[in-house]
């Protein structure tokens, strides 16, 4: 989530006043609190497809983000022209739009067991003994929250690790709705401790980490290396647990597939673990360029997640083969 959103030109100054600071805080969490006070009075899908309006209006408006959402997808999908590139952009805010206005009926779509249809790839011991934890690893598509509610329903609790957005406003009022997840949440700093206590304690840990971490290791990603968290697969080693990466697409308006994949195992067991934690988390960038090209408008990327003077490289193939969603219009 951007810092500023109705300020965003005003941020450099912002950060120098606390006072400016403050007064955009509030003015973002006003026009944030309206549209989530309209989606919460509409049905669920009716809400998913307000946000999809929404944010296919106003988020091509925010120039900054528009620009990241942009160079990302551009690297990501080499093979769009300019043209394809801008629409895809559009389709992926109008997505973000989605998200943003399904957070009031995360409750709902907990409730209604129709909304989400769960498909395991492989079964772990974790699914028939909910008391042996298992790392869960997602990446920012369909509705991430939405793999939270798939482990509830497989009574599997689990800590979660969030990303607090700089407005704490905004951060309270996300934490409101994300209650109905039925899991521990757990913010990103000093991460590793807190998801060792919480494994001890019984719980599954669970992380979204297709963004850039700076004080990561460089993982390929789209042909790239990434600085990505290697704490998934320290954690699986360290525990002698399972990976098992998390899938969710979105079928239709508020309905969802979450896909339980097959557990990331290292290539070579016998490889010091740093060397075999770099290759699990190589597996699992593998999937997750699969899932996003199979869904681009699905993915996402408000975070840059490579250097500025990243090169899309040259796609092997010529034309616009990416399947771009068209339920978001």
């Amino acid at each position: 989530m951007a810092e500023f959103i109705v300020g965003n030109s005003l941020r450099k100054l912002a950060r120098e006043h606390r006072f400016l600071q403050r007064l955009l805080w509030r003015l973002d969490f006003v026009l944030v609190w309206l549209l989530i006070w309209l989606a919460r009075r509409l049905p669920v899908d009716s809400a998913s497809r307000l946000g999809a309006r929404v944010g296919a209006w106003v988020g091509p408006k925010m120039k900054r983000k528009t620009a990241i959402f942009r160079a990302n997808l551009a690297i990501a999908l080499p093979q769009l022209d300019d043209e394809a590139l801008d629409q895809l952009v559009v389709r992926a805010w109008s997505h973000a739009g989605r998200v943003a206005t399904e957070y009031p009926h995360l409750e709902t779509i907990m409730r209604e067991h129709d909304r989400i249809l769960i498909e395991i790839r492989e079964r772990i011991e974790t699914f028939d003994n909910p008391a042996k934890p298992c790392i869960f690893v997602s990446a920012h598509q369909g509705n991430w929250e939405v793999a939270c509610i798939a482990m509830s329903r497989l009574g599997i609790p689990n800590a979660s690790l969030y990303s607090p957005p700089t407005n704490p406003l905004l951060d309270e009022m996300l934490l409101e709705s994300r209650q109905a997840l039925n899991c521990e949440l757990l913010p990103r700093d000093n991460s590793a401790r807190l998801l060792m206590r919480a494994m001890k304690r019984g719980r599954s840990a669970a992380m979204v980490m297709d963004r850039r971490v700076d004080d990561g290791k460089p993982v390929r990603f789209f042909g790239h290396d990434k600085t990505s968290t290697l704490l998934p697969a320290k954690l699986a080693l360290k525990n002698h647990c399972a990976l098992v990466p998390i899938q969710v697409v979105r079928l239709q308006d508020a309905r969802f597939r979450v896909i339980f994949h097959p557990p990331v195992r290292p290539s070579n067991p016998e490889a010091d673990e740093n060397t075999q934690s770099v290759d699990m988390i190589q597996q699992v960038h593998d999937q997750f360029e699969d899932w996003i090209r199979q869904h681009p408008a699905d993915w996402f990327c408000s975070k840059r997640l490579w250097p500025k003077n990243t090169i899309p490289k040259q796609p092997e193939v010529s034309g616009n083969d990416v399947e771009i969603d068209s339920y978001a219009a």
